[in-house]
C-alpha cells in the first residue's frame, strides 16, 4: 500500500504540474486527487518539494542509464535529452523551482557514473593516475550538466537535436584523446 500511495501522490503531482507551477501546488490539491488525508502525505513526504524530488528520482532511475556501454555511448547520452524532452513540463518545473540544485546534482552524479564506466574501458590500455582519471570524469560531467542547464534556461526552445548533436560531435573520441594526454609514460 505504501508504494502505491507514493506513486499515486507522484501521479497527482505530475497531473497538477500540467496546469500549475510547483509553487502553486498545495498538499491539499494532491491529497484530494488521491483521496487520502494530509497525514498520509506527511507519512511519506516532508513537503511538495520532497515529493517532487522523489518523483524525479523514480522517473530518472527507470529511464536513465547507470553506466554507459562503450559501443552504445551515443544512445546512452541521448537518453538524458530524450527524458528531459519527453517530460519537459515536469523537468522545467523542477529546474525553475527550489529543487533545481537537487536536479542538477542528481544529473551530475548519474553522468559521472556513466562517464566513469566509459572511461574505465578507455583506460584499460592506458596508465592514468587516479586523480587525473577523476578530473576527466568531473570535467565531462560538468560540461554536459552545463549544456543541459543552458538548454533548460532557454525553456528547451533550442531543439533537443541541435544541442544533443553538437554534444555528441564534441564527445566523439574526445574522452580517449584527453585521457591520452594524462597517460603516464614509463
Amino acid at each position: 500500500m505504501s508504494s502505491s500511495t507514493k506513486e499515486a501522490l507522484g501521479a497527482a503531482l505530475k497531473q497538477m504540474l500540467a496546469i500549475k507551477p510547483i509553487e502553486k501546488i498545495t498538499i491539499k490539491d494532491l491529497v484530494e486527487i488521491c483521496g487520502v488525508n494530509r497525514q498520509t502525505f506527511y507519512y511519506h513526504f516532508d513537503d511538495v518539494y520532497d515529493l517532487l524530488e522523489w518523483v524525479f528520482e523514480e522517473d530518472a532511475n527507470r529511464v536513465l542509464p547507470h553506466e554507459v556501454v562503450y559501443e552504445n555511448w551515443r544512445e546512452d547520452v541521448q537518453l538524458f535529452f530524450t527524458y528531459l524532452q519527453d517530460n519537459s513540463s515536469f523537468a522545467l518545473n523542477i529546474y525553475n523551482s527550489q529543487s533545481r540544485t537537487y536536479m542538477l546534482r542528481y544529473f551530475k552524479a548519474r553522468l559521472q557514473s556513466c562517464i566513469r564506466s566509459f572511461a574505465v574501458i578507455v583506460c584499460e590500455t592506458r596508465n592514468i593516475d587516479r586523480a587525473d582519471f577523476e578530473f576527466v570524469v568531473e570535467l565531462y560531467a560538468n560540461v554536459i550538466v552545463g549544456l543541459i542547464s543552458q538548454w533548460l534556461d532557454r525553456g528547451m526552445q533550442v531543439p533537443k537535436d541541435f544541442t544533443k548533436d553538437r554534444l555528441l560531435r564534441v564527445l566523439d573520441n574526445s574522452v580517449e584523446n584527453i585521457l591520452d594526454r594524462f597517460q603516464i609514460l614509463d
